[in-house]
């Protein structure tokens, strides 16, 4: 009796299956040979998204950070030669006066994948918020010492009367005159 070619198929199905697994190595292998993973380190600039427009930022924050991350070679490449490739910021969204750690947030464009973060430095930042204030204060006109020889002294005027002042509550409140 001659085997069917489904009872064939299940005789042979260990090999069939032997046979697939043993390509899908050899493809693999062939692949990573052409364009092997490498690591690389890049800087990135360092954005500030969503402040609130009553605070002001008082920390020294970093311009740039540094990614390293891992790639095939040529999307490596392609990111080390695009500007806008790696995008990080830090999201100020709902954050308050005082001081906070925020952590350093990045983002990869779609088109870079397979690229896997290996490091982010730094991962967080501190920052100092304070409150924006504006105070009116009056200008005073203070005479030092005697005109010179020939002149003769007048009556003082100013303009403007007043200035506003404006900025963060703790430099302002340092303000006497």
């Amino acid at each position: 009796m001659m085997p069917t070619p489904f009872r064939l198929l299940l005789k042979n199905l260990g090999t069939l299956l032997l046979a697939f697994a043993l390509a899908l190595v050899v493809w693999v292998s062939a692949v990573t040979a052409a364009d092997p993973n490498v690591e690389r380190t890049r800087t990135v600039p360092l954005e500030v998204i969503g402040q609130d427009a009553n605070l002001i930022l008082m920390s020294n924050l970093p311009t740039q950070i540094r990614v390293t991350m891992r790639a095939p070679r040529s999307v490596a490449d392609r990111i080390s030669n695009t500007e806008n490739s790696i995008h990080a910021w830090i999201d100020l969204t709902g954050v308050g006066t005082g001081t906070h750690v925020v952590p350093v947030q990045t983002r990869i464009l779609e088109s870079y994948h397979p690229v896997r973060l290996m490091q982010v430095s730094p991962e967080s930042v501190v920052v100092t918020l304070e409150p924006l204030v504006s105070r009116k204060m009056d200008v005073k006109v203070t005479i030092n010492g005697e005109p010179a020889l020939g002149y003769q002294k007048g009556l003082p005027s100013r303009k403007p009367t007043y200035v506003t002042l404006s900025g963060p509550e703790s430099l302002v409140a340092q303000v006497a005159e």
